[in-house]
C-alpha cells in the first residue's frame, strides 16, 4: 500500500477540474477499459498514470516488474471503492462529488485557467478523468474511516480505549532505525533524516553493530539518537504504543514476539533495517496521549480492513490491454 500513498498523497491535494469542460474531456481512447478489477473497469488512462510515475519511482526496474506493481496499486484503489459499499457508501454520491466539485473552482483559479491546469496535469502523466478518480478515492477512504470508526465494533469511550491500549492488543517499543538505498521512504520524507545514504550492505553492518552495542547494555535511547534515522524516535523516550495494522507485517511480527526488555534481531522491512527493544507501558502516557493513540488505532482497523479486501479483488487484462501503446 505504501507506494499508492507515495504517489497519491502529494498530488490529491493540488489539482482538480470540471468534468463537464469539453477542452479536459478524455478521448476514447482514453477510456478504453483494459484491466477489471473485481467488478471494477479500469480505464487506460489510468494505468498509463500509474505505470509511467512508477517508471520514475524505479528507474531501474524492468517492465514485468513495473506492470505487476501497477496492478497492485490500481487493485488498492479500487480496493476502497469496493470496502465502502459494505459500510454503505457510494463513492459516486453527491456529497462526495459536490466536494469534488468544490475543489475543482479553487484549483483552476490557482493554475491561470483551464489550458493551464491541464498542462500542469499532463507534465506528471495525469489527465482531468484520472485526477477526479484519485480525489473520489481520497475523499471515499475519508468516508470510509469515519464509518469504521462509528461502526460500533470498535470502542470509541475514552475508557474503554485506555484499557484497550493497557491490555495484550498494545504493546511499547522504541526502535533504531538504519534506512539504505532500498528503502520506501515517507510520501514527503518528512519522518526520516536526510543524512549520508547507505547501500543495503552498509545498512545492515550498522543496524547489527548497534544491535551489539545495545546487547552490550549501551542504553538504547542515546543508540537511537546517535544511529537512528527516524525523526520520530529522535529525543523520543517514550517510543511507540503498537497495534496491528500499524506498521509493515515484518517489524509487527518481530515487535509482537518480543518479551518486555528484550532487543530484537535485525529486521528487514521494506523501511530499511530496524533493531527494537520492548518497554513496559506507561499509565500516564496513555491517559495523556489517549486519542493520538486512538486515532492510531482506528487507522490500523481500516488497514487490516482493506488489506482483506484487496487479497480478495483480482485484476485481469481485457482484449484492449496489449493493444493498448503503454
Amino acid at each position: 500500500m505504501r507506494r499508492i500513498i507515495c504517489i497519491l498523497l502529494c498530488i490529491c491535494t493540488v489539482f482538480l477540474s470540471f468534468a463537464s469542460c469539453s477542452t479536459l474531456s478524455s478521448s476514447a481512447e482514453e477510456r478504453k477499459t483494459v484491466l477489471t478489477v473485481g467488478e471494477y473497469e479500469v480505464p487506460y488512462e489510468l494505468y498509463y498514470y500509474v505505470t509511467n510515475n512508477l517508471r520514475k519511482d524505479l528507474p531501474e526496474a524492468d517492465e514485468k516488474t513495473i506492470e505487476a506493481e501497477a496492478f497492485e496499486m490500481i487493485r488498492e484503489i479500487y480496493a476502497v471503492f469496493s470496502l465502502a459499499e459494505d459500510f454503505g457508501i457510494d463513492g459516486d454520491d453527491k456529497y462526495i462529488a459536490s466536494i469534488v466539485d468544490d475543489a475543482v473552482k479553487l484549483a483552476i483559479e490557482e493554475c491561470g485557467g483551464k489550458k493551464e491546469y491541464k498542462e500542469a496535469l499532463a507534465e506528471i502523466h495525469m489527465n482531468d478523468s484520472v485526477f477526479r478518480l484519485l480525489k473520489r478515492h481520497s475523499q471515499t477512504a475519508e468516508e470510509l474511516l469515519s464509518a469504521i470508526i462509528n461502526s460500533g465494533k470498535y470502542p470509541t469511550d475514552e475508557n474503554a480505549l485506555k484499557n484497550l491500549v493497557s491490555g495484550d492488543e498494545f504493546i511499547r517499543v522504541k526502535q533504531i532505525l538504519i534506512m539504505s538505498e532500498s528503502s520506501v521512504s515517507s510520501a514527503d520524507d518528512t519522518f526520516y533524516s536526510t543524512g549520508e545514504e547507505h547501500t543495503d550492505e552498509e545498512a545492515l553492518e550498522i543496524a547489527e553493530r548497534v544491535r551489539e552495542k545495545a546487547l552490550a547494555g549501551e542504553d538504547f535511547d542515546s543508540l537511537v539518537n546517535e544511529f537512528g534515522e527516524s525523526l520520530y524516535m529522535f529525543n523520543n523516550t517514550d517510543g511507540y504504543y503498537v497495534c496491528r495494522g500499524m506498521w509493515e507485517k515484518e517489524n509487527e511480527d518481530a515487535v509482537f514476539a518480543l518479551e518486555v526488555g528484550e532487543i530484537s534481531e535485525v529486521i528487514k522491512s521494506p523501511s530499511g533495517y530496524s533493531v527494537f527493544l520492548r518497554c513496559d507501558k506507561s499509565d500516564s502516557y496513555i491517559d495523556s496521549k489517549i486519542e493520538d493513540i486512538a486515532d492510531d488505532y482506528y487507522k490500523a482497523q481500516y488497514n487490516l480492513l482493506l488489506k482483506e479486501r484487496i487479497e480478495k479483488l483480482t485484476v485481469e487484462k481485457t482484449d484492449a490491454f496489449e493493444k493498448a501503446e503503454k
